[in-house]
């Protein structure tokens, strides 16, 4: 069980990580706020690594969003006396755990079960595969064993000059 020296010393340490966090995330906004009136006299790839830059820079601030939403609900945590309590099963969460990660809300076994969760759901097949044709396995052959559709139609002509073969004769004549 966790003392109320070790509670605050981690409240104090939440509420740091929060702070710097906003900070970060105000900041990288107004980096925006502030850009070309026009885009007319920029070079095209100007204009690709501006996008790239925003969209990291999007990516990191949705991080930072979702590390925020940890910090508040483990300072709720605190409040409600049910810091270093897992969520799950109600085990204490190890120190050294909370030491590391101290916006967490589960043990490490519960939390292994979630990231395990997690990563099935990310390997779903794309939707678009729903209207593929059904006949096509993922090796690129058909039920029948038969190689892909562009092999099938190769074999009824291509483009191949004689020099494109191995011997140099011309096999498209007869």
């Amino acid at each position: 069980m966790l003392s109320a020296k070790q509670i605050e010393e981690f409240k104090e340490r939440l509420l740091k990580e929060k702070d710097k966090t906003e900070s970060n995330i105000e900041n990288r906004e107004t980096d925006y706020d502030e850009g070309a009136l026009s885009s007319y006299d920029n070079h095209p790839g100007d204009s690709g690594d501006e996008l790239f830059l925003r969209e990291r820079d999007q990516a990191i601030t949705d991080l930072e969003t979702d590390m925020l939403s940890d910090v508040d609900l483990a300072l709720k945590a605190i409040e409600e006396g049910t810091y270093g309590i897992c969520k799950v099963c109600g085990k204490e969460i190890e120190l050294e755990r909370l030491d590391i990660i101290p916006e967490t809300l589960l043990c490490i076994d519960d939390a292994k079960e979630e990231a395990e969760k997690n990563s099935l759901n990310e390997q779903q097949r794309p939707v678009e595969e729903d209207v593929l044709d059904p006949s096509v396995t993922a090796t690129g052959k058909d039920i029948d064993g038969d190689t892909d559709g562009f092999s099938k139609v190769s074999d009824f002509g291509n483009s191949d000059s004689p020099s494109d073969n191995e011997d140099g004769i011309d096999t498209t004549r007869s």
